[in-house]
């Protein structure tokens, strides 16, 4: 299962590192947005603003993506769960985005490797 990533967020970077410590069975690769070629279908764009869970044909994104791979960390799969139940799942792709637009910020705020913030449209 390939894991794409903003590698250039200091929060997407932790999430990776705490990913990692806990994949004991090394199911996951991850590829940043900083490669070369992402996988067919996968835009550079697109990993900017969202993590990017590639399950066989599936492409999995938000908090999907986050709930499939918390299904393969020990323990943490009721919380995968409940993260696919509609309800919830609703109110965490919303609060996912709301986080993923201000990561820049949460990651410099938290004193994190992050790019510069970007500039607001106003």
């Amino acid at each position: 299962m390939v894991v794409l990533y903003d590698a250039d967020c200091g929060v997407c970077q932790a999430s990776v590192a705490w990913i990692r410590k806990r994949d004991h069975r090394r199911f996951f690769q991850f590829l940043g947005n900083d490669a070369a070629d992402l996988p067919p279908g996968v835009s550079r764009e697109e990993t900017e603003h969202t993590i990017i869970v590639l399950d066989g044909a599936r492409k999995l994104v938000r908090a999907e993506g986050v709930a499939r791979i918390l299904r393969e960390l020990p323990g943490w799969s009721p919380i995968a769960a409940m993260l696919r139940a509609p309800g919830i799942r609703s109110m965490a792709n919303w609060a996912y985005d709301r986080f993923a637009r201000n990561r820049h910020r949460i990651s410099s705020a938290l004193g994190m490797r992050s790019c510069a913030i970007p500039d607001r449209k106003n």
